[in-house]
């Protein structure tokens, strides 16, 4: 029972620790110890997404946000990785070319659409393995090859 006791005690002893990786402690010669601190955490909050620069995120989601409000087709056209999927009604339209996106522009980027996109804060965005999620799904962005663009509209 007390093996059984000792185990479990280190074992809860090392996984505080997980995740963190600490500074050796060492002592100077004049005697004053050196202060345990935390290594540098992962300060891409979008790293999930395979987005590799969180300031090139939160540009693009600037400028998208920027060209929507303005109602710019052509600027908006230029964010998106095409084929683009937009879903809608349990259907999906594959939009092939930029031309074809600004000919369905209010289609796609719809009025509740404009509105949940224009709300949302780069720092509230979900993040995960398919990509940074606008609204509440309304919009997926990614990052193909080393541009972000938009890469799924949900209406």
């Amino acid at each position: 029972m007390k093996k059984v006791a000792l185990l479990l005690g280190i074992t809860v002893a090392i996984s505080s620790f997980a995740g963190h990786v600490w500074a050796e402690k060492s002592t100077t010669s004049s005697g004053s110890a050196v202060t345990l601190a935390p290594a540098e955490q992962n300060t891409n909050p979008y790293d999930n997404a395979g987005i590799d620069d969180p300031k090139e995120f939160t540009n693009f989601l600037d400028q998208l946000q920027k060209h929507v409000a303005k109602n710019n087709k052509a600027a908006v056209a230029e964010l998106v990785s095409y084929p683009l999927r937009v879903n809608h009604d349990g259907k999906s339209l594959i939009i092939k070319t930029k031309k074809d996106f600004i000919a369905r522009y209010n289609q796609i980027f719809t009025d509740e659409i404009k509105k949940k996109l224009l709300a949302q804060q780069a720092d509230t965005v979900f993040v995960n393995w398919k990509g940074v999620m606008v609204g509440d799904g309304e919009i997926w962005i990614g990052q193909t090859g080393k541009q972000i663009a938009v890469i799924a509209v949900n209406r």
